[in-house]
């Protein structure tokens, strides 16, 4: 068995090139959304808070990836839950008529 012996600077510039393929194989795979930490969509979205993150996971309304005591949202859920709470101007003039 003949074995290419490598220098150390080829060693290394390999392993970094393997990292950088990695690197951009997870950046394609999550191109369209990322994971984000609790504190990180509660920032980037103000609208929404703790309480009513908890609340959506607890109902369903919201998948939740959960390592350990850290929970990670994906952002396009992010976005199509805050979406589905939309609601239409002539429902709300309607609420506050049959509370009135």
């Amino acid at each position: 068995m003949d074995k290419k012996s490598y220098s150390l600077a080829e060693l290394v510039f390999d392993i970094g090139c393997l990292l950088k393929k990695y690197e951009q194989s997870v950046a394609d795979n999550n191109s369209n959304g990322r994971l984000l930490k609790t504190k990180q969509v509660l920032e980037e979205y103000p609208i929404l808070t703790q309480y009513g993150l908890e609340q959506a996971v607890k109902e369903s309304k919201l998948p939740v990836v959960k390592r350990g005591k850290l929970n990670f949202y994906d952002s396009r859920d992010i976005e199509s839950y805050i979406q589905s709470q939309k609601v239409k101007g002539s429902n709300c003039i309607s609420e506050k008529i049959k509370f009135i």
